[in-house]
């Protein structure tokens, strides 16, 4: 991310994003374990969320004068899109693709794992 528009540290803005990513993903995990009725009547308030994080997201973003924020809105539209497809198939009955959708969900917005260090790039014990 690059930051040009308004005074905020890059550090602060990061924060206040991975807060809400974590937040989104603590609900869509819940969501994961319900009985089928129970996740039929959560699952359109979750698409709201995932909707309310991404306006949120993209707010501070344009704030920010993030460059990447027109790649990630079409981004965030695709998932969007897929979520309200979904969502008229859970209504139908269809909770495996709803529990598919949300598993993919939340694979896609949980941040990558920090990678460990390359084995082969670690320095050797020094000679006695």
């Amino acid at each position: 991310m690059s930051f040009r528009h308004i005074d905020m540290p890059p550090d602060t803005a990061r924060a206040a994003l991975q807060q809400r990513r974590r937040l989104l993903l603590d609900r869509i995990a819940g969501l994961g374990n319900c009985p089928d009725t129970e996740f039929a009547q959560q699952f359109p308030s979750v698409v709201d969320a995932v909707e309310a994080a991404f306006r949120h997201e993209e707010a501070l973003l344009e704030l920010l004068g993030d460059a990447g924020l027109h790649p990630r809105r079409a981004h965030h539209a695709s998932i969007l899109c897929a979520l309200h497809r979904t969502a008229t198939r859970v209504e139908d009955g269809d909770f495996e693709r709803g529990r598919e959708v949300t598993a993919a969900l939340e694979a896609i917005l949980r941040p990558p794992p920090l990678a460990a260090p390359d084995a082969a790039r670690r320095p050797g014990p020094l000679p006695h």
